[in-house]
């Protein structure tokens, strides 16, 4: 991965684990644990919290950074690029200062959304922003040529980073 920065951890990557998916799964999880349940990130001086509603035994807030909502089923499918880049999540969060890192606002309905994109990385982490802390939305790769117009034309827009 070039020019990726110092702080960014390494891809987890399910070959190193022989490709036992449960064990992937597991380590996942401990790793999401770590980096939202055993302390909050903060952003802005605020925490980041995650849906705490159970799934399939795990949290939401976890789900929602592993996969995505299938458009036909609305079934939620793991994408293993999500799932190898779990650990991106908290650095991004706390590393938002770093001119690498674009942040920028939109409007969902109601809802103000931060952006955080690590561009050369193709990766964006998306908060909601609430009165006193922040909602850990989703995260997932921008590799699409599509994607990554419309989020540099969002951001031109805001006229953020």
């Amino acid at each position: 991965m070039s020019n990726a920065p110092e702080w960014l951890p390494a891809l987890r990557l399910l070959d190193e684990l022989g490709g036992d998916w449960h064990r992937f799964l597991l380590e996942l999880y401990n790793l999401f644990y770590r980096d939202f349940r055993m302390s909050r990130p903060r952003f802005r001086g605020l925490p980041v919290v995650y849906d705490t509603r159970i799934s399939e035994g795990k949290e939401e807030g976890f789900w929602h950074l592993i996969s995505e909502v299938d458009k036909d089923s609305g079934d939620r499918n793991v994408v293993l690029r999500r799932c190898e880049r779990i650990a991106w999540v908290r650095p991004i969060i706390e590393q938002a200062d770093d001119p690498r890192v674009s942040v920028w606002s939109n409007r969902r309905g109601t809802h103000r959304r931060i952006l955080l994109w690590l561009e050369e990385q193709d990766y964006l982490v998306v908060l909601e922003e609430k009165k006193k802390f922040f909602v850990l939305v989703t995260a997932y790769c921008t590799d699409s040529e599509h994607t990554r117009r419309r989020l540099r034309q969002e951001r031109r827009n805001t006229g953020s980073s």
